[in-house]
């Protein structure tokens, strides 16, 4: 006679079962989590991925069905239809049909074997892998780092476990050329660290758990919120590993790149070449860019559409924003609002435009059109002296050190000295 527990493994995998309501909704679920995650550049360039257990209350965790995003699709045009489903100990019980092209054909994430680490090591009842920028660089501020520690901030509550004066303690594991390469290390962490509800990849992301789809997706949130403040301390010199936060000790400040007088240790064996450097944070005060120039941009939308309507680059900038209007109308994203058509009237496209653009800003979207716009608008501000640029004072040194050293300078998308 089968065992009770082998009763309900067979009743989970039956074709009604996977075509009911739980399952549907499952499906539905991650892809909602993709298209959400897509906004703040969690799961662009059909990156990152989205894991949960079925929601059936009638069987076991351990023994419910697991739905997953693929590998290679546009994660913001996801739907439901185009999810795995395993069953609990791993085993592909559906998979999508293929799309005519351009899609791809249907290939499962490779991130499948660690999410089920996860699973079985934690008892998850759902995992998220996010790309976000600053989980990349976070795990980057010390290169020689095992960990990430962090301690007295607020939204450490956020983190299963933790309170305010708790130290957060991440485990960072190095990064492979392919996914289901890290299986062993990820899941050697998350042995070594038994409070730990999430592990960073140098250079890659992070992985993040909880015992259900909201307690994964709020700790998510609070880890990238934890590691962006990191960031930001490091580049005003806090240490964000001690309780007073005061400023980061010399042996870890050496390493800033405006400090003329310090080597570069990387390059040691040869002539420094060129030096990379960001803008915001780096040779210019954050403040500078969130109190002065996005306000700047977002104040002088409508003036800068209304003077520069007919040129050809404003033409390009419109053309863009309506393709991302579209996609944003198509994906149900709030504050999108349609563009009529150039027939319409100058007046009305403008203010549909600038409806549009304002909602972008203040959801904080990282898309190319409205970057692009707002480039033009700053350009247009410092040509006509209404925004002045600022620098930290030891930027001109550094520059006139490198310059004396015959270092040139070149443009792309980001300044070489």
């Amino acid at each position: 006679m089968a065992s009770c527990c082998e009763t309900e493994a067979a009743a989970v995998t039956t074709e009604a079962y996977l075509a009911g309501a739980a399952v549907r909704e499952a499906r539905e679920l991650v892809a909602e989590l993709c298209r959400h995650f897509y906004a703040p550049g969690w799961v662009t360039g059909t990156g990152g991925s989205i894991t949960v257990k079925v929601n059936d209350p009638a069987v076991p965790l351990a023994d419910r069905l697991i739905v997953m995003s693929p590998s290679g699709v546009q994660k913001e045009r996801m739907v439901a239809a185009d999810m795995y489903v395993f069953s609990a100990d791993g085993k592909v019980l559906s998979e999508p049909a293929a799309k005519p092209w351009p899609n791809k054909p249907p290939k499962c994430t490779d991130c499948a074997p660690l999410f089920m680490k996860a699973y079985q090591m934690r008892g998850a009842g759902a995992v998220i892998h996010s790309h976000g920028i600053e989980t990349c660089i976070a795990s980057m501020l010390d290169p020689g780092a095992k960990e990430f520690r962090m301690t007295h901030m607020e939204m450490l509550k956020a983190i299963k476990g933790h309170g305010y004066r708790d130290e957060l303690v991440i485990p960072i594991i190095e990064n492979t050329p392919y996914e289901y390469e890290l299986t062993d290390s990820l899941s050697e962490a998350i042995a070594a660290y038994p409070k730990a509800t999430a592990v960073l990849v140098r250079n890659h992301g992070i992985f993040v758990w909880g015992d259900s789809w909201i307690s994964a997706k709020t700790q998510a949130e609070s880890y990238h919120y934890l590691l962006d403040a990191a960031i930001k301390l490091y580049q005003l010199g806090i240490d964000w590993t001690t309780p007073e936060h005061g400023p980061v000790n010399r042996a870890k400040r050496s390493r800033s790149i405006l400090n003329p007088g310090i080597p570069n240790e990387c390059h040691a064996a040869e002539p420094l070449k060129c030096v990379v450097l960001d803008i915001e944070g780096t040779t210019t005060p954050i403040s500078f860019v969130t109190d002065v120039m996005f306000p700047y941009a977002r104040d002088n939308v409508r003036k800068h559409l209304t003077s520069t309507f007919y040129s050809e680059e404003t033409k390009e900038d419109i053309k863009l924003l309506r393709v991302q209007i579209e996609d944003d109308l198509r994906n149900g994203i709030p504050g999108a609002v349609p563009v009529p058509p150039d027939e319409a009237g100058k007046e009305e496209v403008i203010n549909s435009l600038v409806a549009n653009v304002e909602s972008m800003i203040e959801a904080d979207w990282k898309v190319t059109s409205l970057k692009q716009l707002q480039g033009h608008i700053w350009r247009t501000g410092f040509e006509r002296e209404e925004i002045h640029g600022v620098i930290f004072e030891d930027v001109p040194e550094a520059l006139k050190n490198w310059n004396s050293r015959n270092i040139k300078k070149q443009k792309r998308n980001q300044e070489l000295f």
